[in-house]
């Protein structure tokens, strides 16, 4: 593969696992405010595999470390420690994510908002309505 085109790949996946990322946190976000400011609200859960592509960046700038920074006899531990990272990334991240979307939920219920009926799942995710009042939840 052409160096210039090999470039853009891992670049372009780069900002796509960022732009995941930004995408679950503005998610998170949204649904803070709309507790905040809403009766009836609608919560996705199920997004923390959005935090797992970031593992690539992460992977490149270990590599990057491991060019630069190490040589000779450390080399061997920098790398076992590298792959000892990789798998502490790939547990955490979604672990991480999964908190995250808790302690949505947390908030939820000290704000005293209760699940309506309706559940929209999808693939990955599923979308609930919560709200303060009964009345106010939708009909199927």
């Amino acid at each position: 593969m052409r160096p210039v085109l090999q470039v853009t790949l891992v670049a372009l996946f780069e900002a796509l696992a960022i732009a995941f990322a930004l995408f679950f946190f503005w998610r998170v976000h949204q649904q803070y405010q709309a507790i905040a400011q809403s009766a009836l609200v609608e919560i996705q859960t199920g997004t923390a595999f959005l935090l797992l592509p970031l593992i690539l960046p992460i992977l490149h700038l270990m590599s990057i470390a491991e060019k630069h920074l190490v040589a000779g006899p450390k080399l061997a531990k920098f790398r076992k420690m590298q792959s000892r990272l990789f798998i502490f990334f790939v547990l955490m991240l979604p672990a991480i994510g999964f908190g995250i979307n808790q302690m949505v939920m947390s908030q939820l219920k000290q704000q005293g908002y209760h699940a309506c009926s309706l559940v929209t799942h999808q693939t990955r995710s599923s979308f609930t309505t919560y709200s303060k009042d009964t009345v106010l939840c939708p009909k199927s």
